[in-house]
């Protein structure tokens, strides 16, 4: 396919907020021949975007790999034209900006977590690619439709996901001028998708965890925002996860205790107990 290409590739690692110990690989796949299998995700990347398809088909065969590197190669290539998309929105620079450097988050997370070069949650990455997510100062916020209902929300209504980038706390104030911003924004720039409702799918709305922590605490505080709906589900490693980065569930006992919130995920699940996933929604602030 024929790719944009009005923009350098220093410039497209910049805007992705590649890590300088990243530069340098990330570098060479934008230098490395387009291969079939790039071909095909960026074929992939080029249909979804725009799209409201939350669906994520499986490219890859036996006859014909695609590998986590295809992947990157191809988001790599593709970011001249999920930036000209948001131009044509009239989606702000900076707004552009904050919401692609998730990449390079996600890749710095890679290396943390496993000492290389790569991105192993690249898949979430396609929500950034297909133009369906945007960080509004400390929150991003995915516009999508419910997959489960929501009290007084409809199952084809449009309703922002709330995600908690790894970017520091969640002060209160921070939290709430995020979401001051996520009406007037999606209003501006998808007025054909008309939101007023956000919800949460997370570990943090466990109510073991509120129940547990300080009730000014940034955590519980947040938590408290959100109308309770559906029943917790159980995901062992989510809580480790997040606080740890790591889903192993061997040696926790070396894992550090060092902060109140990681005291709390440690214990409970030294007491035979399982973290679950909270379910929550909020009118938004208009």
């Amino acid at each position: 396919m024929t790719l944009r290409t009005a923009m350098s590739p220093d410039q497209t690692l910049e805007y992705l907020n590649i890590a300088p110990e990243d530069r340098a690989e990330a570098l060479a796949l934008l230098q490395n021949p387009v291969t079939p299998a790039v071909e095909a995700v960026l074929a992939h990347l080029a249909a979804r975007l725009g799209s409201s398809d939350d669906s994520l088909p499986e490219l890859s065969s036996p006859e014909a790999p695609i590998t986590e590197l295809d992947w990157l190669t191809a988001m790599l290539h593709f970011v001249p034209e999920i930036v000209a998309w948001h131009t044509e929105r009239g989606i702000p620079e900076t707004t552009s900006r904050e919401t692609l450097a998730d990449f390079g988050r996600n890749m710095a997370i890679n290396r943390r977590v496993h000492q290389r070069f790569g991105m192993d949650t690249y898949k979430w990455l396609n929500h950034v690619f297909s133009g369906r997510i945007y960080q509004l100062g400390r929150l991003q916020y995915l516009i999508h439709q419910p997959a489960a209902q929501i009290p007084g929300v409809g199952s084809d209504e449009w309703i922002l996901g709330i995600h908690i980038p790894e970017d520091g706390g969640l002060p209160a104030d921070a939290v709430a001028h995020s979401l001051t911003l996520a009406a007037p924004f999606f209003a501006k720039h998808f007025p054909e998708k008309p939101v007023r409702t956000a919800n949460c799918e997370s570990w943090l709305l466990d109510p073991y965890l509120s129940a547990h922590l300080a009730p000014a605490s940034n955590i519980a505080t947040f938590a408290a925002l959100f109308t309770p709906y559906g029943e917790p589900r159980t995901e062992p490693t989510d809580a480790v996860y997040f606080t740890f980065r790591t889903r192993s569930m061997e040696n926790l006992t070396s894992l550090p205790r060092t902060t109140a919130l990681q005291q709390i995920v440690l214990n409970r699940i030294d007491g035979g107990g399982a973290w679950q996933l909270g379910f929550g929604s909020l009118t938004l602030p208009v």
